[in-house]
């Protein structure tokens, strides 16, 4: 999957720190849906789009991201959670996902897409005997 055609979902409820992401990600080439700035204006979002991977605040304000990313991880869907917090505010069953710790540099950011587009292009490629 090329960098071009590769749709991230961006949930994060702070609006410069939003556009800022979305700004880095288009710049980089990638479609972004979103920003959504709570769990469910992003769920609203996945009834509309399939994004190949999604950038996740934890902490949303009055709600954290976790039923999005309950959600995510059923469809099967790569995600990233960014936070200023460490992996323990993370549940148990997605505490093996990517972190990118806040704030963020901007090529930690597009790292870690990348990393999660190139592990979602393995995972599906076909098995070659």
């Amino acid at each position: 999957m090329s960098v071009a055609r590769a749709t991230v979902l961006v949930v994060e409820d702070e609006a410069l720190i939003a556009l800022d992401l979305q700004s880095l990600l288009e710049n980089a080439g990638y479609r972004v849906v979103g920003p959504a700035s709570s769990a469910g204006a992003a769920l609203k979002l996945l009834e509309q789009f399939v994004p190949d991977v999604a950038l996740l605040d934890v902490d949303l304000g009055r709600s954290d991201v976790f039923g999005v990313a309950n959600e995510l991880a059923i469809r099967k869907t790569r995600f990233i959670f960014l936070t200023g917090h460490t992996m323990e505010v993370v549940p148990q069953a997605h505490r093996y996902r990517p972190l990118v710790s806040k704030p963020f540099l901007p090529h930690l950011v597009l790292r870690a897409v990348e990393d999660a587009l190139a592990d979602h292009r393995s995972s599906v490629r076909p098995n070659v005997a």
